[in-house]
């Protein structure tokens, strides 16, 4: 971390730069916006719905997009992304976890744990 802090803050420009460009992002969210997340981290996080038998083939391809966009993104910042596409043309997740609610409130708590580890 220290590293990066002189990288950045040092040797590219100062802490003001950074703050300009950036606000008051940390930097490890910075770093994981930027590079994503490795792909069987999420996948590990996200196994237990994805091995779920009793989902069918669309809840379960709403939670690959997920994973898909956090390998991307490195994390969910705002939920609301849920509702836009790729998710909204699979279908809005209260109506395809309609009678899993409890299951989709999982979903959205291991969404968020990625947001927290930051």
């Amino acid at each position: 971390m220290k590293h990066l802090e002189n990288l950045l803050w040092i040797d590219l420009g100062s802490k003001d730069d950074y703050r300009i460009h950036f606000g008051d992002t940390p930097i490890t969210r910075l770093i994981r916006k930027i590079v994503g997340l490795d792909r069987e981290a999420a996948m590990a996080e996200f196994s237990r719905f994805l091995d779920d038998q009793s989902l069918n083939s669309r809840q379960i391809h709403f939670v690959e997009l997920i994973v898909d966009y956090i390998v991307k993104n490195g994390f969910i910042e705002d939920r609301k992304v849920l509702l836009q596409d790729p998710f909204k043309s699979v279908g809005s997740m209260s109506a395809l976890f309609k009678d899993k609610m409890n299951i989709a409130r999982e979903i959205l708590k291991t969404v968020d744990t990625f947001s927290e580890r930051l």
